[in-house]
């Protein structure tokens, strides 16, 4: 996606952290940032998913169309590399029909800072996460 090369960077942040989204330059709100395809997951290999590390790169997937057999996805993008916060700069939506999550800027980005997203769906859902925040 020629958009995201211009947009975006992925970069190492730390051994703790891992590597993190940056913005190559300025982003206004409202921006699209990412178009995430979106592999479904049968719920058998999901049990051997949660033993990996890529438990990690995990979204809950529910589409109606395949629920109950799928409940979990992973994407093929940039966005693996988005990390956590509980005051995000970018926000997420479902798009079910299109197999896909679509990344859109919450407010304008400055070059060089780092893209959050509330890995909990919501902006201001402040409940726990799996891991311990930095």
């Amino acid at each position: 996606m020629k958009l995201m090369e211009s947009l975006l960077e992925v970069r190492h942040i730390s051994l703790k952290k891992g590597k993190g989204v940056f913005a190559k330059k300025n982003i206004s709100k409202g921006t699209l940032i990412d178009i995430a395809h979106v592999v479904p997951i049968p719920n058998k290999e999901y049990k051997k998913i949660k033993k990996s590390v890529l438990y990690n790169y995990i979204y809950i997937w529910e589409n109606p169309k395949f629920n109950p057999e799928y409940k979990h996805a992973i994407t093929l993008s940039i966005s693996q590399f988005i990390n956590h916060s509980y005051k995000p700069n970018i926000k997420y939506n479902y798009d079910y029909d299109n197999n896909v999550i679509i990344y859109r800027a919450l407010q304008d980005i400055s070059k060089g800072e780092e893209l959050t997203v509330n890995y909990n769906g919501k902006i201001d859902d402040k409940s726990p996460v799996w891991f311990k925040i930095e």
